[in-house]
């Protein structure tokens, strides 16, 4: 039941906008109260809420992950770089 209401909330947000752009504003109205209407009885599933929310945190989490990985194996390149940068001019001098 609440993926359905989410699935119609979405396409009640999808129909409203397009309508917006098309210039329909009585629809557009409809659409929203559509949409309020459909807030409301999503909230009565909170549990499912929560799920959607930890579900959120988990990908959000594993985003930061990714990112942290990438940056720390960006910067452990450029130091090994840098450290060949300095023998080779070492070996330069020498």
């Amino acid at each position: 039941m609440e993926v359905g209401l989410i699935i119609i909330l979405f396409l009640s947000n999808a129909f409203a906008l397009d309508c917006l752009y098309n210039k329909r504003i009585k629809t557009t109205g409809a659409l929203l109260i559509l949409n309020l209407c459909l807030t409301v009885a999503l909230a009565y599933q909170f549990e499912q809420m929560g799920k959607i929310v930890h579900l959120l945190l988990c990908l959000i989490a594993m985003i930061v992950l990714f990112f942290g990985v990438k940056f720390y194996l960006k910067k452990k390149k450029e130091n090994t770089t840098d450290q060949r940068r300095m023998i080779e001019e070492k070996e330069d001098e020498l």
